[in-house]
């Protein structure tokens, strides 16, 4: 039994019923776990009443997955089919890792290529332009570490694989997995080359 589930035991029904009542006060796990002690303690709830909290709770679920971009990775993968009918995309977790591991840019044009409407596609460019151009301005003003780099594409690579992702593909879109490695390959030409340019420059 973990120190939470100890602590829940120990607790009223009245209190319990404080964490259905309030759901920011832990995660969707811990109120799976509330929901069912209740249960176990003789509290009725009707049909509807507990469709109505689970669907919450897989909808809290849902946003802690997507509030992290490495930890999702689990939940992605439902969504990645062998069906020959459904599009072959570049997935969510390819276009996060373009994003952190080159810059926000190089997700922005892996996602773009997902994309089937011109204008959409543009969109995502010129974001990761936009976005690329003002990381560069920033991690140039404070002082020198890899660690703020990463950390300011980190935010271009939440805002492509969950807001624009979800716009533009659907979040609940089921797709067969496209290989990454002809842009991985391109990729890591084109940093080398900048990389070099900047050393004799």
């Amino acid at each position: 039994m973990t120190h939470f589930e100890s602590l829940i035991a120990k607790k009223t029904i009245e209190e319990l019923m404080e964490y259905i009542d309030n759901f920011e006060r832990c995660s969707s796990g811990a109120l799976t776990f509330v929901v069912n002690e209740l249960k176990t303690r003789g509290v009725n709830f009707s049909d509807e009443e507990l469709d109505l909290l689970y669907k919450k709770i897989e909808k809290k679920k849902e946003k802690e997955e997507e509030s992290n971009i490495f930890s999702s990775s689990k939940s992605h993968k439902k969504y990645i089919v062998t069906d020959p009918n459904a599009p072959l995309l570049y997935s969510k977790i390819a276009v996060a890792l373009f994003s952190i591991l080159f810059n926000t840019f190089f997700g922005a044009i892996l996602l773009a290529l997902n994309i089937e409407n011109k204008i959409n596609k543009i969109k995502v460019i010129v974001f990761g332009v936009v976005f690329t151009t003002l990381a560069i301005w920033i991690a140039n003003l404070l002082p020198h570490s890899t660690f703020h780099v990463y950390t300011i594409y980190s935010i271009g690579a939440y805002v492509l694989s969950t807001e624009f992702w979800n716009k533009y593909i659907g979040r609940e879109t089921k797709y067969r997995k496209k290989p990454i490695w002809m842009p991985l390959i391109i990729s890591i030409i084109i940093t080398g080359l900048l990389a070099v340019a900047m050393f004799y420059e």
